[in-house]
């Protein structure tokens, strides 16, 4: 199977929310798909397996230029972390990034200058070729010869990293196969209204949405909707910054009757549930949900609150966990279905076999079953430093007891960093003590090694704080 236009459901009618909202047809999103394999295909030659990165902003636009990658057999590459020095050092190229090269073709839409992005900026450099597609793209007949799929089955679709958790990230590439099979199995969660506010998703997170909602037989809209005022006047900011206009999202819930949105960040929903009541909206996300969410679903302010649990080797979700489930728990999941199977070694260590890979991935998170539930127990990630186990559980008790702060452990360095979140009297002193302990601990072979006052938001790929973009920060800039 390959992912192509064919899996769309022809019936969706497809909205963009700017301030000007246009609506577009199958018909219309197939000519905007064909266009740009034209562009690619005879005016940049692109072969297949080049990569590409798609900087298009939300829009159904950005689906057809997804499409036509897609169908050329082109390598989507989901670059989705922040950095600290907001893209400032244009000559620095981050580690994630580093991995991910090279990358043949950057590909905007003519809006991108109404971001007035460093980040972009950086990115036109660090490609071979610079696209910039007209955004009214999707409104042009295509008048030539139809173009042929170029991809196979094999063929790798997305291409991301690996969280770095432990250490330097790693390649993670999903094909064709893999990812339409997901596809199919994930899109009956979708129907009525979709909308779509973030770029592709993250990491390898677009099966579980953007996708499998266009694949839906039952999704009747898919609006996509970029708070574009924002950009302009906050143009350095992430998408999870605090000034995201929520009451316009909440209006456009409301005009609209959305059945369906993914933000993917904790306090994101929140603010997002405080700006109104929606009694026909699931909500999705990729982070835990607290138990106070459940009182907002009683009293019947949201539909439903989905967390799908996976990591970007697996996609997902492997498990997953509701608000209107009788028996919720914060830390409890379910399996979702036999898509994945899984197993505890050792009765905690979360092991998960592959289809069509027909491989393992040992995700080093830890959980318990019990009652026909996974209760999710943390990691279990081992590290040295000098030759000795660091207790990171431990560590990070003693760092947050005078500290607001997360441990960095760099096993290549053989170092502790201390990232601090918050500016406190007496930093200094507080940070010798710390350090201290780490002595006291580890028979004088652990200490702080370096430390840092840094802003956590930058230090965010997805909804995990990157260790990898924190250690590169520790080792050039500290």
């Amino acid at each position: 199977m390959l992912v192509t236009r064919d899996i769309i459901n022809p019936d969706i009618e497809f909205v963009d929310v700017r301030p000007i909202i246009r609506h577009y047809s199958y018909t219309q999103l197939c000519n905007g798909i064909d266009i740009i394999k034209d562009i690619l295909l005879n005016q940049y030659e692109c072969k297949k397996g080049d990569a590409v990165l798609i900087g298009v902003s939300t829009s159904t636009l950005q689906i057809a230029t997804f499409f036509a990658c897609a169908e050329l057999g082109l390598q989507v590459v989901v670059l989705d972390h922040g950095r600290e020095d907001n893209w400032i050092a244009q000559d620095y190229i981050d580690p994630k990034t580093k991995s991910l090269l090279p990358i043949k073709f950057f590909i905007v839409d003519n809006r991108y200058k109404l971001l007035n992005s460093l980040k972009y900026e950086f990115f036109k450099k660090i490609c071979t070729h610079f696209v910039v597609l007209n955004a009214l793209a999707v409104s042009d007949p295509y008048t030539k010869s139809k173009l042929g799929v170029h991809a196979d089955p094999d063929s790798i679709l997305l291409k991301c990293t690996s969280s770095g958790t432990t250490g330097t990230a790693k390649i993670v590439q999903h094909t064709h196969e893999f990812l339409s099979n997901l596809i199919l199995r994930n899109r009956c969660f979708y129907d009525g209204a979709v909308c779509m506010v973030t770029n592709l998703n993250h990491g390898s997170s677009p099966a579980t949405y953007f996708l499998p909602a266009l694949y839906s037989d039952n999704t009747k809209k898919f609006i996509s909707f970029v708070n574009l005022d924002t950009a302009r006047k906050h143009p350095l900011k992430k998408f999870n910054d605090p000034k995201f206009n929520f009451s316009k999202l909440s209006s456009i819930v409301y005009e609209y009757n959305i059945n369906h949105l993914m933000l993917p960040y904790t306090h994101m929903i929140q603010d997002f549930l405080n700006s109104g009541d929606y009694p026909s909206l699931t909500l999705y996300t990729l982070s835990t949900i607290p138990n106070a969410w459940v009182d907002v679903y009683k009293v019947k302010k949201i539909s439903n609150i989905i967390s799908f649990f996976g990591c970007n080797e697996t996609s997902g979700p492997v498990f997953i966990n509701e608000v209107k489930d009788e028996q919720f728990k914060e830390s409890h999941y379910k399996l979702m279905d036999d898509f994945y199977k899984i197993e505890l070694n050792n009765g905690t260590n979360l092991e998960v076999q592959m289809p069509v890979y027909n491989k393992s991935i040992y995700t080093n998170d830890m959980f318990e079953f019990t009652d026909g539930y996974y209760r999710h127990k943390g990691r279990n990630d081992l590290y040295r430093v000098n030759g000795s186990l660091v207790d990171l559980p431990k560590y990070n008790i003693i760092a947050n007891e005078t500290l607001n702060s997360t441990l960095v452990v760099d096993t290549m360095k053989d170092k502790l960093y201390l990232a601090i979140w918050e500016d406190m009297e007496d930093m200094k002193s507080r940070i010798d003590n710390v350090s201290r302990q780490f002595q006291d601990m580890s028979n004088s072979t652990h200490k702080v090694d370096k430390f840092a006052l840094l802003e956590k938001d930058r230090f965010f790929t997805g909804v995990k704080l990157d260790m990898e973009l924190l250690r590169d920060y520790f080792r050039k800039f500290v």
